[in-house]
């Protein structure tokens, strides 16, 4: 026969367990972003012989960016970034930059791989 645990063992482990905290969540979505790019970028190179996606690197550049970005707002929402709102807003711009910069020189790139 099978014996159940009593209640008051079950509670007890289910007390040690915590959830990711918000910046590791963020890291994980960031990290499904990076594993989507990846695989066009190799079912991309196999299914048409061989060939590469020149230009396309800064188009890398944007999950980064937009995490990173993410996680500063929510920090300056609760007052607890670095360098207060001033250092928020600096990693707000760089972050722009970054985004801004991936999409213009990655977008044409994979544009003219892709033939359109």
């Amino acid at each position: 026969m099978e014996e159940k645990e009593p209640l008051q063992t079950q509670e007890e482990k289910q007390e040690g367990w915590t959830p990711a905290s918000f910046e590791k969540r963020t890291a994980a979505w960031m990290g499904i972003a990076y594993v989507l790019m990846l695989l066009f970028v190799i079912n991309f190179a196999i299914y048409t012989g061989g060939r590469q996606l020149p230009g396309t690197f800064p188009l890398f550049l944007v999950p980064v960016s937009v995490a990173l970005a993410v996680v500063t707002i929510r920090r300056m929402r609760l007052g607890t970034c670095q360098g207060g709102t001033a250092g928020g807003v600096a990693v707000l711009a760089m972050c722009a930059v970054g985004v801004v910069t991936g999409l213009s020189l990655g977008v044409p790139a994979l544009l003219a791989a892709l033939g359109v």
